[in-house]
């Protein structure tokens, strides 16, 4: 996994071909970016699979009780092929558009 913090946002590229690297470099690599919010780009040529989607939503929802937004940007994959409670989008323009009316949303107590 490579990870590059811009702004408030860690942005997290899946490049290993094991689904499995990808989650064990994340949680090495968790404190770097704990305090930003996550976003998540998939490799587009592998399919989705279960266990790797099971453990971005368990680490989603790790990070979103922190008040911090976790975001999938998966412009290959089908959303259908995700839970409703894991936010994916299609691009990274729609990653941090959604980012940020998070933010306002929290800074108004929402």
């Amino acid at each position: 996994m490579n990870f590059k913090l811009k702004a408030h946002n860690a942005l997290l590229y899946q490049e290993q071909q094991v689904y499995s690297d990808f989650i064990d470099s994340f949680d090495v690599h968790y404190a770097d970016f704990k305090s930003h919010n996550i976003i998540v780009h998939t490799a587009s040529n592998q399919p989705p699979d279960i266990i790797f989607i099971a453990a971005l939503l368990k680490r989603s929802h790790v990070h979103q009780a922190k008040k911090k937004s976790f975001v999938v940007v998966a412009s290959e994959w089908s959303i259908n092929d995700f839970p409703n409670e894991l936010v994916v989008v299609p691009t990274s323009q729609e990653a941090e558009d959604l980012i940020e009316m998070d933010e306002m949303q929290r800074d108004l107590g929402f």
